[in-house]
C-alpha cells in the first residue's frame, strides 16, 4: 500500500464495493478535489487483492503517467505501488493529445482515452481506473465527459464532490443498469493549487521526461505529418521556390505540392491578397502558409510503423537544405519514427 497519502474512511468503504475483477471505474470531479490521489488508492487496493490493475491517466494537464499533453496507461501488480515518481521507462502505452487542456482538443482527448483503455484490456487488465481532468464547467466539458462515459462504458462512476456541473454530466445515466454512480466528498487535506503551481508541476514533468533526451535528425522523406499540412506532399525544388517567392512577394523557404494545393513556409506571414493571388494564378483549392515560428519548440507525438506512440519530441530546428528536422527526444527512437503528430503546445523557451 502506498502511504504517501492519508486514507479517507469513505474511500475504504467505497473500495470494498468496487475493487473486484472485470470492473472499470471512471473518476470525475473539478480540479483540486483529490481525484488523482483517490485513483492511486484504488490502484493500491487492486494490487492488494492480487488483481491485474491498470491506470489510464487522461489528466493531460497534470499527468501522473507520462508527460503532460498525453494520455498514459500503466499496469500494476501486487509487487508494485502506484508511485507517481516511477521511471518514465515503465509507461506501458501513450497517446499524444498535444495540449494541456481538453478545450479545443475534445476529439484527441476522447480518442486517446479509449485507445488507452483498449490497450489495458488487450494486456489483460482485470481492474481499470480512469483519471480525468477537472474540466467540468461548461457545455463542451459536459459533452466531453458524457462521450467519454459512452466510449469507456465504465461499471462505476465516482463523483468527487457534488455540484450542478457533475449532475449535468451524469444525470442522464442514472437509469442504466450497467452503471453505478457513487459520490465522495473531497478529501479534507486537499488544497487548491494556483495556476503558477500547476505550471511549475508541468515544467517539472517535462524536464523529467526529457532528462535523458538528445537532439536527433529525422529526414523529411522518413516521415509523414499528422495534424499538420506539412510532410505529406512533393517537396518543391529551388526553381519552384523562386517562382512562389515572386508570386507572393515574399521569401518562400520551403513548400510542398499536393492535389491542387500547396503548403509553404515563408519569412513573413502571407497576406490574404497574396494567398488569393496564389490560388487564382495556380488554380489551387487549398493554400496553407506558415512562418518558421510554427515549428519552433513545438511538441510532437512520434509514431512507429505500427501506429504506436514511441515517445514525444520537441522540434528544435528545420534544415531546409538537408531536408531534415532536428528533434529532441529519447535516445534511439528517431530511426523508428514514421509519423509525427503535431500538437498545439509550444515551449516558450528551451528546456
Amino acid at each position: 500500500m502506498n502511504h504517501e497519502y492519508q486514507i479517507n474512511t469513505d474511500w475504504k468503504r467505497l473500495a470494498d464495493q468496487i475493487v473486484m475483477p472485470n470492473q472499470r471505474v471512471l473518476v470525475l470531479g473539478a480540479s483540486d478535489t483529490g481525484k488523482s490521489t483517490f485513483c492511486r488508492y484504488l490502484i493500491d487496493c487492486g494490487c492488494a487483492e492480487s488483481l491485474k490493475v491498470a491506470l489510464v491517466d487522461a489528466d493531460i494537464g497534470q499527468s501522473q503517467i507520462g508527460p503532460p499533453t498525453t494520455v498514459g496507461m500503466q499496469h500494476y501488480d501486487s509487487s508494485q505501488e502506484s508511485d507517481i515518481s516511477q521511471s518514465e521507462d515503465t509507461i506501458d502505452a501513450l497517446y499524444f493529445v498535444g495540449a494541456i487542456s481538453p478545450q479545443r482538443n475534445l476529439l484527441p482527448t476522447l480518442t486517446g482515452t479509449r485507445l488507452m483503455v483498449d490497450s489495458a484490456i488487450n494486456q489483460n487488465a482485470e481492474f481499470i481506473v480512469v483519471d480525468t481532468t477537472g474540466y467540468v464547467h461548461n457545455d463542451a466539458a459536459a459533452m466531453l465527459k458524457q462521450q467519454k462515459i459512452d466510449l469507456i462504458r465504465p461499471n462505476h462512476i465516482v463523483c468527487i464532490g457534488r455540484s450542478k456541473d457533475l449532475e449535468r454530466i451524469i444525470g442522464c445515466y442514472r437509469s442504466f443498469n450497467w452503471l453505478t454512480i457513487h459520490y465522495l466528498l473531497p478529501h479534507r487535506l486537499v488544497r487548491k493549487k494556483s495556476s503558477e503551481a500547476r505550471k511549475k508541476n508541468r515544467g517539472s514533468k517535462f524536464r523529467q521526461y526529457f532528462d535523458d533526451s538528445e537532439l536527433q535528425e529525422i529526414p523529411f522523406e522518413q516521415i509523414r505529418g499528422a495534424r499538420t499540412p506539412f510532410f505529406n506532399g512533393r517537396i518543391a525544388n529551388q526553381k519552384e521556390l523562386e517562382f512562389l517567392s515572386g508570386l507572393t512577394e515574399n521569401d518562400v523557404v520551403y513548400a510542398e505540392w499536393g492535389q491542387r494545393s500547396v503548403s509553404l513556409i515563408a519569412r513573413r506571414k502571407l497576406t490574404q491578397a497574396s494567398t488569393k493571388k496564389l490560388k487564382d494564378y495556380l488554380s489551387l483549392t487549398y493554400v496553407a502558409s506558415e512562418t518558421a515560428s510554427y515549428f519552433d519548440q513545438r511538441l510532437v507525438g512520434m509514431l512507429n510503423d505500427s501506429g504506436i506512440t514511441v515517445g514525444i519530441g520537441i522540434i528544435e530546428a528545420l534544415d531546409y537544405n538537408n531536408k531534415e528536422l532536428q528533434v529532441r527526444c529519447q535516445s534511439g527512437i528517431a530511426s523508428d519514427v514514421k509519423v509525427l503528430q503535431f500538437g498545439e503546445y509550444q515551449f516558450s523557451d528551451k528546456l
